[in-house]
């Protein structure tokens, strides 16, 4: 209790501060600046989703995620390097090679470099920085209280937890992923009941200023499967694996590639998001189809547009070719302008466009099957392949398919897709084999230097002499 309940305080209200400030950049930049009235995740089901844009103004975007790129750049450099890319990557790392140390400064420079990063249209998710955010206290915490340096590992996982329970509104999802992202093929067991306490502690503050509705609004029929679909859920699993390797190299490509220019980072970051907002001008131009929905889904987070695919909002009902070559066009320009975000050093995380990328895939596929056999696939069911594609995409790519699986029912506030979405995440689990998101995530805690040592003293523990009556 004295290690949870403080970092859940701070991690709950650090997700609000993250979430309230990113919330008023995109309402500044993007709103204000390009003209563009970007769609939030959780419109109720009655309610409908729009997104309008202005022109010229739209040409302003790639300047304006510049400026972002330049003040993000700037922060990494002379503030914290740790702030570039995906947060949850130097959280794994901390655990695993640095006793669980983070510097004091990381949680509020990664709360600011994110809201900015994302604020100026920049490619990603909330979760990077959550975890960040509040395993930064977390390890600040641990350490006030002189913990030993295991206690200071759990003590970051555990701000994970929280950070993300909050800002994704799943608990007890929060707790399982922070205990599962650690590894390929393990689990931290230490972590899970802390995680628990932190992460209802976090997502009941953070709930009581942004609402205790679910993340994704499910259309007013709800979401359903019958058995006949499972074989179709399963073709949905293979696909997000193979969509997942692709993104997974195509982000790997992006990263050592940045790697090797010789850019100073405000310069590397900027040149990231600069690219990335001139293909979405560019989408905005070539592919006006749906209001422009290719160019304004691959910029900030995009939960507005998942929420409209599984609402069929964006005219996947109708079965024009030209839809679904334009969903398609999506899927492949969100994955490079995250690519060219995170990979510069944007200070964002990959889960947000693991969801936006297995939702709209998701959707594609239902979409195709009703088309192909709608007896078996109605245009209700569409929206239940967007919400499996979602979970089994990144359920694939992380290697954490029991977090995800449980927060299928959270952020959709439904257990009725807990079956497909099993099966789905599964395939994808396995189809994606040694890819995975994260390269400082271990195979086990045997391959962890934070476990290394205490196996190690076990294995050379001198055996104790055998008692009266023992057998020879």
């Amino acid at each position: 209790m004295l290690l949870a309940i403080p970092i859940g305080v701070v991690a709950g209200l650090g997700a609000v501060a993250f979430y309230g400030l990113w919330l008023e950049t995109t309402q500044f930049f993007l709103v204000g600046v390009v003209g563009i009235s970007y769609p939030i995740g959780g419109t109720p089901s009655t309610g409908i989703v729009t997104w309008p844009s202005e022109f010229p103004r739209i040409l302003l975007l790639p300047l304006v995620m510049i400026l972002g790129g330049l003040v993000v750049g700037v922060i990494a450099r002379f503030g914290a390097p740790e702030v570039s890319g995906d947060g949850t990557e130097p959280a794994i790392t901390a655990f695993h090679s640095g006793d669980g140390n983070v510097r004091a400064r990381v949680p509020i420079l990664a709360l600011i470099s994110s809201a900015v990063t994302l604020g100026t249209g920049g490619a990603g998710g909330r979760e990077g920085p959550a975890a960040q955010i509040g395993g930064g206290f977390g390890a600040w915490w641990s350490s006030a209280l002189d913990l030993s340096a295991r206690d200071r590992r759990v003590a970051l996982a555990t701000g994970m937890a929280a950070g993300v329970g909050a800002i994704f509104r799943a608990p007890l999802g929060g707790a399982v992923y922070a205990a599962e992202i650690l590894y390929l093929q393990d689990f931290e067991p230490d972590v899970f009941f802390p995680a628990i306490i932190a992460s209802v502690v976090s997502y009941s503050l953070f709930s009581l200023v942004y609402g205790f509705g679910a993340l994704f609004a499910l259309p007013a029929s709800g979401v359903n499967w019958t058995v006949g679909q499972l074989p179709l859920y399963i073709l949905l699993g293979a696909i997000c694996a193979a969509s997942g390797i692709g993104f997974v190299v195509l982000l790997r490509y992006a990263q050592k590639g940045f790697a090797r220019t010789s850019l100073t980072p405000p310069l590397r970051v900027a040149l990231g998001m600069g690219l990335a907002g001139t293909l979405a001008v560019g989408a905005y131009f070539l592919l006006p189809w749906g209001d422009h929905f290719a160019a304004l889904a691959s910029i900030n987070v995009g939960y507005g547009f998942v929420q409209a695919a599984m609402l069929g909002q964006i005219g996947l009902t109708d079965l024009l070719p030209i839809g679904f070559a334009a969903l398609a066009v999506t899927i492949v320009l969100r994955a490079v302008t995250t690519g060219l975000t995170v990979g510069s050093g944007g200070a964002t995380g990959t889960f947000g466009t693991c969801v936006v990328i297995g939702g709209l895939i998701g959707a594609l596929i239902g979409a195709s099957f009703h088309q192909i056999a709608p007896g078996l696939v109605s245009v209700a069911a569409i929206s239940a392949f967007a919400v499996v594609g979602m979970m089994a995409f990144f359920g694939g790519v992380s290697k954490a398919p029991l977090a995800v699986l449980i927060m299928v029912v959270e952020m959709t506030g439904s257990f009725s897709l807990l079956v497909p979405a099993m099966l789905a995440i599964a395939i994808a689990y396995l189809g994606t084999g040694s890819y995975h998101l994260f390269d400082s995530q271990v195979a086990s805690r045997l391959d962890s230097p934070a476990h290394r040592e205490e196996y190690l003293r076990r294995l050379l523990r001198p055996s104790e002499p055998p008692g009266p009556g023992a057998p020879p």
